[in-house]
């Protein structure tokens, strides 16, 4: 029996085609919700970028994993948090007055970064959401900080990870790049999740597109790859749906009997 789902938003839930949330989709989280199936979603997003979306204004979740499962909470309490090393922060704050480049410094309920260029906008234009707020980036000394998503090139990048300690890096496109705690992940975050409701692997599903939700898949026990998922992602998921723009997160949950 399934008692809670785990979504990706970004090609799961919301289209990237016309973003917004299909309609399908949105009936269908809803169905699962009357039936006291937890709806939890798992993004590499903050949480105030979800909420500028208007589905989320008409929609909750049962909780939220953000930044690739370094912060998760429900509407009640914060169920996890793993900011990254101190040091680390600090190693790259030291590395961009020495070659500055832009930075995004992401705390729980909060980001803020030191400069634009047209690189920076041209990615919050793909992402569909507001640029962060200019800031002195030197508060992340004195904070904690979940992620950070440096604008650099691969010179750059090596520096900043032959600085640092703990960390690991995502690159995803050739201009920015996510900086996490080396431990940890949506894996990580989902593992948490259930600790917290008192649930089993095998009482799970999670629905995916990129290759940062295959962790997540081995984590539950039925895994969703969208039809516009990448070859990888479908290579190791328990099923197949339609695209997310042909009704592809319905279909799904229709084909499990989770949903009419």
């Amino acid at each position: 029996m399934i008692k809670a789902i785990f979504f990706d938003f970004d090609g799961t839930i919301l289209s990237h085609s016309t973003m917004r949330v299909p309609a399908s989709a949105k009936k269908a989280l809803q169905a699962l919700q009357k039936q006291g199936i937890l709806v939890i979603v798992a993004t590499g997003r903050h949480i105030t970028e979800i909420e500028e979306f208007d589905f989320c204004h008409e929609f909750t979740f049962d909780a939220y994993i953000t930044l690739n499962g370094q912060y998760c909470f429900n509407q009640h309490e914060s169920i996890y948090s793993n900011p990254v090393p101190k040091e680390d922060v600090l190693a790259i704050l030291e590395h961009i007055k020495e070659d500055p480049y832009p930075c995004v410094f992401v705390e729980k309920d909060r980001q803020y970064m030191n400069f634009y260029t047209d690189w920076v906008r041209l990615e919050y234009q793909k992402l569909g959401t507001s640029l962060p707020e200019l800031e002195d980036i030197q508060r992340a000394a004195d904070h904690d900080i979940y992620q950070l998503s440096p604008y650099l090139n691969d010179r750059q990048e090596q520096v900043l990870f032959a600085k640092t300690k703990n960390i690991k890096i995502d690159r995803w496109t050739d201009y920015v790049i996510d900086v996490l705690p080396k431990v940890g992940g949506k894996d990580t975050g989902i593992q948490k999740v259930l600790d917290y409701y008192g649930l089993k692997k095998e009482e799970t599903m999670a629905f995916g597109d990129a290759s940062n939700d295959i962790p997540m898949f081995q984590e539950t026990g039925i895994s969703v790859a969208m039809g516009n998922a990448k070859p990888e992602v479908k290579q190791v998921a328990d099923y197949i749906t339609d695209d997310i723009d042909q009704d592809g997160l319905a279909q799904a949950l229709q084909h499990f009997q989770l949903i009419k």
